[in-house]
């Protein structure tokens, strides 16, 4: 069997089994226009270190769409649980989380009115981490996009979230995009984030421009700065990289290589270079 219809196949059988789950938990015919977005996602990634380091990561990242049950209570999985991972680990391209072996898989129900709220976008977790033992925890999160800005584009979000083994914490993020002729676009976003725990504010800013080469092909430009009060407020590191992603196979396979260089000021403020080979497959219709 060739590599094509064997990854149809398993294509085929998870995203069957998303809509069977949907059916049970819906009770609801399945509409004429009905679309399942499940997918699969596995993903190879391997850095080296300009100190001779050699960072290997596997990553499979799961997606049930159950559009059925828009309307009441969503059922939700997912294999790739990001608030696992640090502030700067998330704006870099070349950190790695051996997702294997930390089980950061998460499930449980999440609750979306139809209706916003003054504008805003509003929706309700609350679910458990699947590890040992189990781990509770719920998350409210505020969305707005913001009208009138020309050709920029704005949101706005506020997350606030609780882990049984974490305790509280918080994120403020904010976005501005816009286009730059058909293929480029102009990025820039800032997180701040607080966590119980630990007791201080992280920030980062990052910059970066899109271009896409061809039908194919597309490279991204960033730029980032990373901030904490931990001591005092200060800047404690700042980034520059560059990916390029390159489309193998139809809409399934992408490698994308990304060379980057961060200066940490815990080490004066001396260059790490690293370069970064990542290869997705995704299993979906």
């Amino acid at each position: 069997m060739s590599a094509e219809a064997t990854r149809d196949n398993w294509s085929e059988t998870w995203v069957g089994f998303a809509e069977g789950v949907d059916r049970y938990f819906s009770k609801e015919e399945t509409p004429p226009d009905y679309t399942n977005e499940s997918y699969v996602k596995v993903q190879l990634k391997q850095t080296w270190e300009e100190r001779g380091g050699i960072q290997t990561d596997v990553r499979v990242k799961a997606k049930f769409d159950l559009p059925n049950t828009q309307r009441k209570m969503k059922v939700f999985f997912s294999s790739d649980e990001e608030s696992e991972n640090s502030l700067e680990e998330r704006v870099r391209s070349n950190s790695t989380g051996e997702r294997f072996s930390r089980k950061e898989s998460v499930s449980g129900l999440e609750i979306t009115p139809d209706s916003e709220w003054h504008k805003w976008k509003r929706s309700a977790r609350i679910g458990v981490k699947l590890r040992a033992p189990l781990v509770g925890f719920g998350r409210y999160r505020l969305r707005r996009s913001f009208d009138n800005w020309g050709e920029w584009t704005p949101e706005f979000l506020q997350e606030i979230w609780y882990f049984s083994d974490r305790g509280w914490g918080e994120s403020s993020e904010f976005e501005l995009s816009r286009p730059l002729g058909e293929r480029s676009s102009l990025r820039y976003w800032t997180v701040l984030e607080f966590e119980d725990q630990y007791d201080y504010f992280e920030n980062v800013h990052v910059f970066s421009l899109a271009q896409g080469l061809s039908d194919r092909s597309g490279v991204e430009y960033r730029g980032g700065l990373v901030f904490s009060n931990e001591f005092q407020a200060q800047l404690t590191a700042y980034f520059t990289g560059v990916s390029y992603t390159y489309k193998l196979y139809e809409e399934w396979v992408f490698v994308t290589a990304s060379p980057e260089v961060f200066f940490p000021k815990i080490d004066g403020w001396n260059a790490e270079a690293s370069f970064t080979i990542k290869l997705d497959v995704y299993f979906s219709h």
